[in-house]
């Protein structure tokens, strides 16, 4: 695609996907480091992949409607996730969410990250200017290996 559009003078300049520690599949495809190779940035979305990873809910809290149909599925697999989340905050003093946002930023993405109250965005804003270290990175990333279940790119199709 990059090619057939930059033979017509249109270059490909941003490249939007579902990027979590639940969803993967950018990393695990090739997708990112292609994007890199080609100029092209790529736009993060669902960090939180919904609020599973914000650090609000569990296997035991989950939201009314469709998310909670979702997160019944999800959050049994997720505790040591969550702990190691948990964990890089405190160490970190961030909130969970700004280090679920933080990974996917250093994955090399830029992030859209949903927001409902002025909170939620002030809160999103403290995964801003520093960067999880690489041995914290990796930690993350394998617990998110070892996830029983993730997150499809179409969220709601995750069966």
């Amino acid at each position: 695609a990059n090619a057939h559009w930059a033979s017509r003078g249109v270059p490909h300049s941003a490249n939007q996907v579902q990027l979590s520690l639940l969803s993967t599949l950018p990393l695990e495809s090739g997708l990112l480091e292609a994007s890199s190779e080609l100029g092209v940035t790529p736009i993060g979305y669902s960090p939180l992949a919904l609020g599973l990873l914000s650090g609000k809910y569990d296997a035991d809290s989950v939201p009314a409607g469709p998310r909670g149909v979702l997160f019944r599925q999800l959050a049994p697999g997720l505790a040591p996730l969550l702990d190691t989340l948990r964990e890089v905050s405190r160490a970190r003093g961030k909130s969970v969410s700004q280090v679920a946002i933080n990974w996917v930023m250093c994955q090399g993405a830029v992030v859209i990250v949903g927001i409902r109250t002025p909170e939620q965005a002030a809160d999103n804003l403290g995964a801003l200017g520093w960067r999880l270290s690489k041995a914290e990175q990796d930690a993350l990333t394998e617990e998110a290996r070892r996830v029983p279940k993730k997150a499809t790119q179409n969220i709601f199709q995750t069966a």
